[in-house]
């Protein structure tokens, strides 16, 4: 982060507006910041605190605390912070929670806090202003605002505490922190979060681990339970328990068998006498159905004798048949045996041929041989040139280094001829844009103007010719509520007479003599009313005839005020309407103008700001000469490294002229030597291939041969065997009286001469049998009676299930003992492998408790990483503390802290006592010296850590009063030479000081004035 401007208003010590413009301060590299006790030096701080994280430069500091007492009731506390981060430039604009007058009324309301962020990229300084601060990133929302200041820079306002503005007094604090508020701090600073990622999955693993065991003992226990036991022991007292039962169930088994054997006893001797009479019976029908059958054998007698006969040709005619196969084979296997031979032949000749050509390569495998010995001795060069070799390829490398980088600078240089070719002509093509959008704007108002005016017209013309028709509507209505009054008011005066005279008719009726009248009291009737009786009962119609008056009476009233209303308004219409002057043109041709003109705007594209273009002109002028400079320095540079790439290879040539230049890289020589192996071991194996196989056709040349001598006097013999068979065949047919046709026809029964013999045997055996059967099967049952086998046979089914159930009684205690001792043999494999589970996870346990604290150090994981970070802390620390205190001191960790805050430890190394101690024991300059020395290292670490974070100024507050100013400076001399070779690493270093000799040294800054109404700040400079 980079400061450009800081603007407060209303703020701290500053009553009104105070603008500070860092730029030259920045540039200069190393300013100060000076002023009086309580002037307000360290507002700056908080103002930029504030701007970023809207958080005051003190943590306990309260935001409404900010307001400047001296500033005016009406005037705003806002603090703006123009800052840039790399190449863009960022403006954040705040106002804190703050009372203020209230717009209405008197007494004061309370202003909520408020945050915008806008990206002004592209903005110069003088640009930026209230009204123009280019896009908005965030508004309104401070949640939203803060986070993305801590997204662009990369820090939260605790790490901006420590790294970048180091408040009076609070360095010493992060020297002196104990290891758990440093490692807070170094772990938002440092991304560790692998580790604890680590840390926690170590840790879910070996849980894991313990958890699969601890339920799998869990299933253990729940098996044993559900068979009933309570342990393991307990399941050994059942399967004693489960054995005694079998014992038990096999006494009962082994009296029911005997039981049962009884039964079965009786039972089988009744069978056998019921089988005795079965017996007779089957008997006595079986020889019945065997003489029936007796012809049916004797002709298979006759037929079996004939066959017999025609069996002993048998032998003879396979003998023949046999001789025309073996014919048959011997001629195929004489013709094979010839296209062998043939086939043999060709190879011989074709394997000649082939070693007679491998033969004539002689000379070719001469050649690979000498090309071999070359390419060796080649090789050994190369090996004695190699650092030659090493010399061209690094000279090479930087040529091409050197040469790219110049390309590269080429063409930007000429990529950015382009642009300015290209934006010179869009600047001159919005210029006459620009010009013409004026005219075309201007017109354009005056069409709007026309429009309006046509507008309000015809709104005007409309209105009054509505109010005239709503005004001559209800004169109609008038006239005809005039009228249905005036019918309403002749009805009533009818009614009222009608109801008067029947009302005087019905009073004479009533009259009497010497009585009263209820009218006028008088008891004299000279003329009483007289009249049809008919007449009575107008009272109803009186009243209704009234009514329908009263509500014409009302209506008309009504349609007279409105009439009077609508006749008003239309003379007001008919006023607005003359008092406007009528358009010259109609609204349609009006509205038809404007939009062709605003189509001639907006084809002329969006507004070009014609200052920003020339001022971006002039910026890319400026960026191409630096471009021009720094490419005739990378010519000069290309040219340089190409002269030096010639003379190593000419030196490398020197020593390489024996081998052909083709070969005299490692890599090409090392395939010529192997594609030449690969030629040489062809030629060799193709020669020994070609000899080992006329070798081999040769040998299966002969052999070939023999075959077909052994197949043509295997074919002539047998010839002469088939011509013995056939004499044979014929000679046997006659001795036995049979012709060929007759022997073919009694084949088939040859086949069956054996089963028909035997059938005729059987035949003749059963029936034989049969008839003894018959015979003994009458005299077994001559004096037996027959049993009654059911009887027996249900005592012995009865017995037969007992001894079933007894036997599934013994089973199933019997497999009681089998499931009992299977589950005690399973439990203890199971309760094996989960030891061995137990044994193998240990190691898993072990890394995940010694990753997550549990080791002598008592050190998790997380801060061993951090502890090797902030190694490189210290290290970048030490550059600073030597110079500083002329290498008397080096800060060095102290791993010996207690339990459970080890390993983030400081402490000093005594040059002048060889002893470390601790950082507590130093003085209060050197205190400032070892802290200041902390912080700007761990500002270098955390900004070479983090690609995202950038620290291009830092600010130093006070401290410089406590260090020795001896022979005129000192160790503040000391500070001050680290302090500025942090400028020549372009860093840029604000101090907050009021000591002279710093403010002597260091010219450039700020001085803060205080007054009785409020502070203000003056730029400094080199005077």
């Amino acid at each position: 982060m980079r400061p450009v401007r800081l603007t407060l208003q209303a703020f701290g010590p500053y009553a009104n507006k105070e603008i500070i413009d860092f730029r030259s301060a920045v540039e200069a590299g190393l300013f100060g910041i000076y002023g009086q006790t309580g002037s307000g030096k360290s507002t700056i701080f908080s103002g930029m605190t504030f701007a970023l994280f809207g958080e005051a430069s003190k943590s306990e500091q309260d935001r409404t605390s900010l307001r400047s007492d001296h500033a005016p009731a009406d005037l705003t506390t806002e603090v703006e912070f123009v800052f840039d981060v790399g190449e863009r430039r960022f403006v954040v604009v705040r106002q804190p929670d703050q009372m203020r007058p209230k717009q209405r009324g008197e007494g004061e309301t309370k202003s909520a806090h408020e945050a915008h962020l806008f990206d002004a990229t592209g903005l110069s300084l003088e640009e930026i202003t209230a009204d123009k601060r280019g896009k908005i990133i965030a508004e309104k929302k401070v949640r939203d605002v803060d986070a993305a200041v801590s997204d662009l820079l990369g820090y939260g306002v605790e790490q901006f505490r420590q790294i970048v503005l180091l408040p009076q007094g609070r360095f010493e604090k992060f020297l002196s922190a104990k290891t758990n508020e440093r490692v807070t701090i170094l772990r938002d600073l440092f991304d560790v979060s692998l580790y604890q990622a680590l840390m926690a999955d170590l840790k879910e693993k070996a849980a894991e681990a313990e958890r699969q065991v601890r339920e799998e003992r869990a299933v253990c226990a729940g098996r044993l339970k559900a068979e009933g036991f309570e342990s393991t022991d307990a399941l050994l007292e059942g399967i004693n328990a489960a054995q005694t039962a079998v014992q038990e169930r096999s006494t009962v088994e082994a009296d029911a068998k005997k039981q049962a054997q009884a039964a079965e006893t009786a039972f089988r001797s009744a069978e056998a006498v019921e089988a005795k009479f079965v017996a007779s019976e089957q008997a006595q029908a079986k020889l019945t159905v065997l003489t029936a059958r007796k012809a049916e054998f004797t002709a298979i007698a006759d037929r079996m004798k004939q066959a017999m006969r025609a069996q002993l040709i048998v032998d003879v005619e396979e003998q023949l048949f046999a001789a025309k196969r073996d014919v048959k084979d011997a001629e195929a296997k004489l013709s094979e045996a010839k296209e062998a031979q043939s086939r043999a032949k060709q190879k011989v000749k074709d394997a000649t041929e082939a070693l007679a050509r491998e033969e004539a390569r002689a000379l070719e495998l001469e050649a690979a041989r000498k090309r071999k010995d070359d390419l060796e001795r080649f090789a050994g060069v190369l090996e004695a040139a190699s650092a030659s070799a090493e010399a061209v390829e690094a000279a090479l490398e930087a040529q091409r280094i050197a040469r790219a980088a110049f390309e590269k600078s080429k063409d930007r240089l000429g990529q950015l001829r382009n642009t300015r070719a290209e934006r010179t002509a869009a600047l001159k093509s919005a210029r006459g844009a620009e010009s013409l959008r004026g005219d075309l704007a201007k017109a354009l108002s005056l069409l709007l103007t026309q429009k309006k005016e046509a507008e309000d017209y015809a709104k005007a013309e409309a209105v009054a010719r509505s109010a005239k028709a709503v005004f001559e509507k209800e004169s109609a209505a008038s006239a005809e509520a005039l009228k249905q009054e005036a019918e309403a008011r002749a009805t009533y005066a009818a009614a009222e007479q009608a109801l008067a005279a029947a009302q005087a008719l019905h009073l004479a009726t009533k009259l009497e003599n010497d009585a009263p009248c209820p009218v006028c009291g008088s008891t004299d009737h000279p003329s009483p009313a007289t009249g049809d009786i008919e007449n009575a009962g107008r009272d109803q119609a009186f009243r209704e005839a009234r009514a329908r008056l009263e509500k014409a009476e009302r209506a008309a009233r009504e349609i007279s005020e409105k009439l009077a209303g609508q006749k008003a308004t239309f003379e007001a219409r008919k006023e607005t309407l003359s008092s406007l002057e009528q358009p010259l043109d109609t609204l349609a041709a009006i509205l038809e103008k404007v939009r062709q003109t605003e189509a001639d705007i907006n084809a002329l594209g969006p507004v070009v700001n014609i200052e920003e273009a020339e001022a971006a002109l002039d910026a890319l002028d400026k960026q191409i000469a630096e471009i021009e400079t720094e490419t005739e320095l990378l010519r000069a540079k290309a040219d340089k490294c190409r002269n030096a790439a010639t003379e190593a290879r000419a030196a490398r040539d020197g020593k390489l002229e024996v081998v052909p230049e083709a070969l005299r890289t490692p890599s090409t020589l090392a395939s010529a030597m192997e594609e030449t192996s690969r030629t040489l071991n062809a030629l060799v194996n193709a020669k020994d291939k070609a000899e080992a196989l006329a070798k081999a056709v040769r040998e299966a040349a002969l052999s070939a041969d023999a075959t077909v001598k052994g197949a043509e006097e295997s074919a002539t013999a047998n010839k002469v065997r088939l011509a013995k068979s056939e004499a044979t065949f014929r000679t046997r047919l006659s001795e036995q009286g049979l012709t060929d046709a007759l022997y073919q026809t009694l084949k088939p029964a040859i086949a069956t001469i054996d089963s028909d013999s035997e059938s005729v045997k059987m035949f003749e055996t059963q029936l034989n049998e049969a008839q003894g059967a018959a015979k003994a099967a009458a005299l077994a049952i001559a004096d037996l009676p027959r049993p009654d086998l059911a009887v027996l046979k249900e005592a012995h089914q009865a017995a037969a299930a007992a001894l079933t159930k007894s036997t599934e009684e013994r089973i199933a205690a019997s497999n009681r003992v089998d499931q009992l001792e299977k589950l005690r043999k399973s439990l203890e494999e199971t309760m094996r492998k989960l030891d061995e589970a137990e044994a193998e996870s240990g190691p898993l346990r072990k890394i995940a408790a010694l990753a997550n604290g549990d080791n002598p150090l008592n050190l998790k994981l997380e801060t061993y990483a951090i502890g090797a970070m902030f190694d490189r802390v210290l290290e970048a620390a030490n550059l600073r503390l030597g110079p500083m205190t002329s290498s008397r001191y080096q800060l060095e960790r102290d791993t010996e802290g207690g339990r459970g805050s080890r390993g983030l430890g400081i402490q000093i190394f005594d040059m002048h006592t060889g002893k470390s101690r601790g950082t507590d024991t130093l003085s209060g300059g050197e205190t400032f010296i070892a802290a200041l020395a902390l912080a700007l290292g761990l500002a270098d670490v955390v900004e070479s850590a983090s690609g995202k974070v950038r620290l291009d100024t830092i600010f130093i507050d006070e401290g410089f009063g406590s260090l020795d100013t001896e022979n005129g400076s000192g160790t503040l001399d000391q500070v001050l030479n680290v302090l500025n070779s942090l400028v020549k690493q372009s860093r840029a270093v604000g101090l907050i000081s009021h000591v002279p000799l710093v403010q002597e040294a260091i010219p450039n800054g700020f001085y803060i004035r205080k007054g009785l109404l409020g502070s203000t700040v003056e730029e400094r400079s080199t005077i």
